[in-house]
């Protein structure tokens, strides 16, 4: 049995990054060929007529949902950099009372700073993203009046 117990989740946790970088991985490779089956379908249509009778009916209306949903809205893109940022900062807060059980602590603090930092990162592009949707007129009822 090891002597520091603090190795058992030093384990787990290089478990869990395995398994996320293999569910990633596979993530990127199933998006990647819904985008060549959506080409591939657009590339279909002879004419501008055939792909308008298409979008007409209930599978096309569809189709198009699917196509738009990877814009997003702002608010929702905001609201997912502050939830990535939230979760970043408590993780990396998180590694500052496990590096005192081992004898160099600093790569394990090392870590913590750059989640924190990771984290602090995605607040401000959230910030960001807001101040500029809301000047842009993209939010709900921010709309400004059409310049003459």
């Amino acid at each position: 049995m090891r002597e520091n117990p603090i190795d058992m989740f030093l384990v787990a946790g290089m478990f869990g990054l395995v398994f996320m970088v293999i569910y990633l991985a596979f993530n990127t490779v199933k998006e990647s060929r819904h985008a060549t089956v959506r080409k591939a379908l657009l590339e279909k249509f002879a004419s501008a007529p055939d792909l308008g009778a298409f979008l007409q009916t209930s599978a096309g209306q569809r189709f198009m949902a699917e196509l738009s949903s990877g814009a997003g809205n702002p608010l929702q893109s905001v609201l997912s950099a502050i939830h990535k940022g939230i979760i970043a900062i408590f993780v990396g807060a998180g590694f500052f009372p496990l590096s005192g059980g081992f004898k160099d602590p600093w790569p394990i603090t090392g870590i913590g700073i750059v989640l924190i930092l990771a984290g602090a990162g995605f607040l401000v592009s959230a910030v960001v993203t807001y101040l500029l949707s809301k000047s842009w007129g993209m939010l709900a009822g921010d709309a400004k009046p059409a310049e003459k």
